[in-house]
């Protein structure tokens, strides 16, 4: 009878341990590709003119460093969250808009440009 306790003791502990290494790296998987986040000062002043061209009175948000080659804008225009994404030339590349589903559903629609691997250019939110 104590060995099959402590067989089931044991049993039971490494599913736990398990479980929440799983858990841990589920997490890291979604923070561990986020574009860096930088100063508007260090953004090239042809990417922030490029911007204004386009989305004229809207004001960035956050600007993101995408794979050391373009910056991504996140910005509020009609109430809606969107993220613009400019080559280091000032280039339009695409826009995403985010849907915020839950569910199995994409979190953002594209508008221009193909969709780019890489990191993601978005702010990590406390419970995400």
């Amino acid at each position: 009878m104590k060995k099959i306790f402590l067989i089931s003791f044991i049993a039971a502990a490494i599913l736990f341990s398990c479980s929440k290494e799983g858990e841990q790296n589920t997490e890291n998987q979604n923070t561990e590709n986020l574009c860096p986040v930088v100063e508007a000062s260090t953004v090239p002043q042809v990417v922030k003119d490029s911007f204004a061209v386009r989305y004229p009175a809207t004001i960035v948000t956050t600007w993101f460093y995408k794979d050391s080659s373009s910056y991504c804008a996140l910005f509020t225009e009609s109430g809606v969250e969107k993220l613009a994404h400019f080559n280091t030339n000032g280039t339009f590349i695409k826009e995403e808009v985010e849907m915020h589903q839950e569910g199995e559903h994409q979190d953002s629609t594209v508008t221009g440009g193909k969709p780019t691997t890489g990191c993601e250019c978005e702010v990590h939110k406390e419970g995400d």
